[in-house]
């Protein structure tokens, strides 16, 4: 496992979508930044929108990621050195996730610099607000991004497993992140009376990503915290282990 883990570490560090990936993310939070009509504590808690760029970010690159072994056709070469396709899918889960971490923590660092830089006296990081202080909301709507690109990831191997198209990925993610909410809230209300097995449809849990720190979204969820956040981790398992499925079976 540590030798496949291994591999694709340097095979994912010599491809150039890493870099597009963080390019991507900080001229996203530089341009929300600039443009920013008004300086809000919102703006920053939420890292200059990058917990919405993130998960994009995240199932573009984990699609391309796996596809580009079907396009090389490095794939067979890789069941040829390496018999277990349960160690290879791990490692690349693996491999996706830490670099989620590394996106995120850069993604805080730039929070901090930007809110330096353009309103250096404006907000105190330490103050209560709510009972939350300004750089604890901040580090619980990352800690939302990460368990959100759980369920990102699996999804994603998912998809290009059954499409072969990271492209298809890439819309998904995008839909998912600027319609899910509204969808999600749209097919609840329309549904009132079953609404308590409705609210755990899979699009409700883009609502993680702010709902840490704005209690008030819990009324359009339906779910409390901790059961977003655990339905949030089970379904990205469940769409890992569907995509592991239809790994095992592919004829590569």
């Amino acid at each position: 496992m540590i030798e496949c883990l291994a591999q694709e570490i340097y095979k994912f560090n010599r491809e150039k979508i890493p870099l597009y990936g963080l390019l991507v993310l900080l001229l996203t939070m530089i341009y929300n930044g600039l443009t920013a009509g008004k300086f809000t504590r919102e703006l920053i808690i939420y890292g200059f929108d990058s917990i919405e760029w993130i998960p994009i970010i995240i199932i573009s690159i984990s699609s391309a990621f796996f596809m580009m072994e079907y396009k090389n056709n490095t794939i067979i070469m890789m069941l040829y050195k390496n018999s277990s396709k349960l160690k290879i899918y791990l490692s690349k889960f693996i491999v996706i996730y830490i670099y989620t971490v590394a996106l995120t923590t850069i993604a805080i660092i730039m929070t901090l610099l930007l809110t330096f830089l353009l309103a250096p006296s404006s907000y105190n990081w330490f103050t209560a607000y709510n009972d939350h202080s300004l750089f604890c909301d901040l580090l619980l709507n990352m800690l939302a991004v990460l368990i959100y690109c759980i369920f990102s990831i699996g999804l994603s191997f998912m998809i290009v497993m059954l499409f072969k198209s990271n492209a298809v990925a890439i819309c998904v993610g995008l839909v998912l992140a600027f319609f899910g909410a509204s969808v999600s809230s749209a097919v609840m209300e329309s549904f009132p009376s079953i609404v308590e097995i409705t609210k755990w449809n899979p699009l409700s849990m883009i609502f993680i990503s702010q709902q840490l720190t704005r209690d008030s979204l819990k009324t359009t969820s339906n779910l409390s915290n901790p059961q977003l956040i655990f339905a949030t981790i089970i379904y990205g398992l469940i769409f890992a282990i569907i995509g592991y499925y239809l790994f095992k079976h592919n004829k590569a």
